[in-house]
């Protein structure tokens, strides 16, 4: 193959050239032949074609699939290279993105004043909503009355749809169910205040107060900085009565990409520093810190006192502690350790979250097992209680500190430390069956009273 590169499009004709075949019987980008040119030209600057030997250039085509598969807290960067790529991603690949997205509502920590009530089973069913992408909204028709023939996303709000099996589990556990009703309206009064919040129609205790976020594959963050009307920097409409969420898509996951990205570039700065929490937790706080601040009015006297606040809050990267309490403080660490459960889970493949889910599993069918067997010796103890004797001997038992119902949010020592409980009690699994019904007889023996054999007409 001849050193010399042969164009695919002329300058004189860069605006009539019709796009290659391998572009043409693609899907319609909406890119024009200049776009394709400056796309060319670009990657074409940046390879090093001083060498005469055998340097291929990609295909514009091929070069943007590969921009789909960029890691999203790095495709930012991508977007500044050219104009092809920056419509690409603002385009299909954005619009790839939200097929991804979900938003996940927060109804508050287990001690708050609604939830204080619940057990954990009721918690983890309700504490999060989980909304899916449903649609990008389409006016349907152009203003001269013809169809709307643009790329499907070109709309500018999309729709999710919030999961069936949250609204199905609140309607038992928020008190509908006992009423007969069927809707949020129908649930007791005390869920009035956190509802309200949820759709965004009351203001937050606390500047910064997690309410709802946003999750894209490893990603969890903050919806908004703040979310809160009169704040938001995209549109945002949420109704739970009929189980949707509209927002302004495009802004909300440009959003999202950049703070995403300023994390991860303040993760590589921080690496060697010293931490207050850890690494990530550090990073997470400080990035928060710097959105929440950005959002404020210099101007505006309320804000000026919540920055005062922000600037009190425990000081992160090693910096010595004055011991200020402030309630944002409060506040911030609630979010900070939803935001890192999920991002957490959000980690993990599949593979992992299942073995984490039976680890769970058999560590609750084990913990049930030793308490029968507990009850059982506790029985037989109480059996053999005669004057003068007693048996001081006791089973061991699991943990009295209950670890939490979501094993994600374990951290690794205590799950290395069920996986050994786990694994001990597979191995004792047959010997500790052959005790249990060994007790289960003797309790039955010893229930009998003194004189329950003395009429069996036997001569002994």
């Amino acid at each position: 193959m001849s050193g010399t590169k042969l164009s695919i499009l002329s300058e004189d004709d860069v605006d009539n050239t019709p796009l290659p075949s391998y572009l043409a019987r693609h899907v319609n980008l909406g890119f024009n032949s200049a776009d394709i040119a400056a796309l060319v030209s670009s990657i074409d600057s940046s390879q090093r074609s001083h060498f005469s030997s055998a340097l291929f250039n990609l295909p514009a085509e091929l070069l943007l699939q590969i921009v789909e598969h960029v890691p999203i807290d790095h495709v930012l960067d991508f977007r500044l290279v050219c104009r092809g790529f920056r419509d690409a991603i603002d385009g299909r690949v954005l619009f790839q993105y939200l097929q991804r997205t979900q938003l996940i509502g927060y109804m508050g920590s287990k001690p708050s004043r609604h939830m204080e009530g619940l057990d954990d089973e009721q918690y983890e069913q309700i504490h999060l909503l989980i909304a899916r992408f449903h649609y990008i909204e389409h006016t349907g028709e152009k203003e001269d009355g013809t169809s709307f023939l643009g790329p499907i996303w070109s709309g500018t709000h999309a729709v999710f749809h919030i999961d069936d099996d949250w609204f199905q589990s609140f309607r038992q556990i928020g008190g509908a169910a006992a009423r007969g009703g069927d809707t949020i309206e129908d649930a007791d009064t005390r869920w009035l205040n956190t509802l309200d919040r949820l759709e965004l129609r009351r203001a937050e205790e606390g500047f910064g107060t997690l309410r709802w976020c946003i999750k894209l594959d490893h990603s969890v963050l903050d919806m908004d900085f703040p979310l809160e009307t009169g704040r938001n920097t995209f549109d945002i409409d949420v109704h739970l009565h009929t189980r949707t969420l509209r927002v302004g898509w495009k802004d909300m996951l440009i959003q999202a990409l950049k703070t995403e990205r300023a994390l991860r570039r303040m993760m590589e700065e921080k690496q060697d520093s010293l931490f207050t929490f850890s690494h990530a937790e550090d990073c997470l706080r400080a990035v928060r810190r710097q959105r929440l601040q950005s959002a404020l009015d210099p101007e505006n006297r309320v804000d000026i006192h919540i920055k005062w606040s922000l600037r009190l809050l425990h000081p992160l990267f090693g910096k010595p502690h004055d011991d200020h309490h402030v309630t944002l403080g409060e506040v911030e660490n609630e979010a900070t350790n939803i935001l890192l459960l999920l991002r957490r889970e959000a980690s993990m493949d599949s593979r992992q979250i299942a073995y984490l889910r039976k680890l769970a599993l058999d560590y609750e069918a084990t913990e049930t097992e030793m308490h029968e067997l507990d009850q059982a010796f506790r029985e037989f103890k109480t059996q053999l209680s005669l004057p003068g004797f007693h048996l001081s001997v006791s089973l061991p038992g699991l943990d009295t500190c209950k670890p939490s119902r979501n094993p994600i949010a374990w951290p690794d020592d205590l799950r290395a430390k069920i996986e050994t409980q786990i694994g001990k009690w597979r191995s004792q699994k047959h010997a500790i069956d052959k005790i249990k019904a060994l007790l289960s007889v003797s309790n039955i023996a010893l229930a009998l009273p003194d004189d329950s054999f003395d009429d069996l007409g036997s001569d002994f």
